[in-house]
């Protein structure tokens, strides 16, 4: 290509571009893998590490700082507010498969108050001097150990978890790397409440997860209230501190489709504006991620949500675009969106476009007050019809009773395929298609 027909890109577009290099398969190969991993933020180091797969992501792990290991936790071992010690050791097998010490050298290295949690919800630590023991139970199955200072008894908790590194090998293998810190360990298992440690675990990941743009979930859910009727006060135009300042490349690789947002956002030139945008744009991902209960490290369904926030946000921006007085232009659609980003935070344009939807929502419960309709929807699975065309209509119907009402029934390969409503247009034809159905079991066909 000649230099005359270089296209350049637009400073989003250079960012996506940029986003997509730090991808895990480049790191692998990096001669110099330790710097390229200190120049991740966590976000992306997580995802990265998600990507490749934990086992395959080794070299990247063995250089995460204890900020990007504590984040990459603190996003997968917790369901809801719940710890999953399954999880952690998931983590921990790889640095175990290395040697006893990387494994030992890499737990002491967690935050000491989940260090306790995953220790003390996998034994039970006596003081045989002092304790009551309960005696071995013949009929119930125990696993019980010394520990090699000869101070502890262990007993083995959910002898039917899997894991696959053993409580009593990690505890060996701290107890050869540091006797001092494990010795403590095992005094504050002793004498600590479980319910206790988990409560301030807890509180101590939810700061975190809040600076990497995190909301809790029951904060999340505000993204399906009613949208703000007037516009906000003026916003910063720099980014704001945290510890998510660009787009990882799970979350970049869909912003290059062609979308209003995508277009708005290729119109933002001012380097700051653009940043805390970008920082917008993930928190509203991440917001979006807590409120629908998906699970980070499913790269599949995150890209899913990548999707839909880009879908639901551009359908925000033509609902107010489409209040304007005079009406706006087709050719002016993209520079008077990019005009709505400098006002609206992107989790409002997140609930402008939720609310674009209600309508269907409200049209889809009237329809069903319809006996006849009404009674072939809730036919039990056993009496449905195998017809590829009442598979698509009865799944089009479901996905607009969800908590965000979605475009389902539109794929005759696979009826259960879901997205968001990404444009009125889309809106309006899911209107007629419902009229058309309702109208056929009410018999005014």
């Amino acid at each position: 290509m000649s230099p005359g027909n270089i296209i350049k890109l637009t400073p989003f577009r250079a960012d996506l571009a940029r986003a997509l290099t730090r991808r895990g398969e480049r790191l692998l190969i990096a001669p110099d893998l330790a710097e390229e991993v200190a120049a991740l933020e966590p976000l992306e180091a997580y995802y990265i590490v998600r990507e490749l797969g934990l086992d395959q992501a080794l070299p990247i792990l063995r250089e995460l700082s204890h900020e990007q290991l504590q984040a990459c936790l603190d996003l997968d071992c917790w369901n809801r507010y719940d710890f999953a010690v399954d999880s952690l050791d998931e983590w921990l097998a790889p640095f175990a498969s290395i040697d006893a010490e990387t494994l030992a050298e890499t737990f002491l290295s967690l935050d000491y108050v989940l260090q306790l949690l995953f220790l003390t919800q996998t034994v039970t630590v006596y003081d045989p001097d002092t304790d009551q023991v309960p005696a071995e139970d013949e009929e119930r199955a125990t696993a019980r150990a010394m520990t090699p200072d000869g101070f502890y008894l262990l007993e083995l908790k959910m002898l039917d978890l899997a894991l696959r590194i053993h409580p009593f090998a990690l505890l060996d293998a701290l107890y050869q790397y540091d006797p001092a810190a494990t010795h403590r360990l095992m005094s504050e298992i002793r004498v600590d409440l479980p319910t206790q440690i988990e409560e301030e675990a807890l509180r101590f990941r939810s700061g975190r997860m809040q600076d990497l743009g995190f909301a809790t979930p029951d904060e999340a859910m505000a993204l399906f209230s009613r949208p703000p009727s007037r516009q906000p006060l003026p916003r910063p135009k720099e980014p704001l501190d945290s510890a998510v300042t660009r787009l990882p490349s799970v979350y970049a690789a869909p912003l290059l489709e062609t979308t209003l947002l995508q277009q708005a956002l290729s119109l933002v030139t001012a380097p700051n504006s653009l940043a805390r945008l970008e920082q917008e744009l993930v928190w509203a991902i991440n917001s979006a991620i807590m409120a629908y209960g998906e699970k980070p490290q499913d790269i599949e369904h995150i890209t899913a949500m990548v999707i839909r926030v880009r879908d639901t946000i551009s359908l925000g921006l033509e609902s107010l675009l489409a209040r304007q007085e005079p009406p706006c232009l087709a050719n002016e659609a993209a520079s008077n969106a990019a005009a709505l980003l400098e006002i609206w935070p992107m989790t409002d344009l997140f609930r402008h476009g939720y609310r674009a939807t209600a309508v269907l929502q409200e049209e889809v419960r009237q329809a069903l007050a319809e006996p006849r309709l009404a009674e072939w929807y809730n036919l039990p699975d056993t009496e449905q019809s195998d017809e590829p065309a009442d598979r698509l209509e009865r799944a089009f119907i479901a996905a607009l009773l969800g908590r965000q009402p979605l475009h389902g029934g539109f794929d005759p390969g696979k009826a259960e395929n879901i997205r968001a409503f990404a444009s009125l247009a889309e809106i309006t034809a899911a209107q007629a298609r419902l009229q058309r159905i309702n109208s056929h079991f009410s018999g005014k066909d």
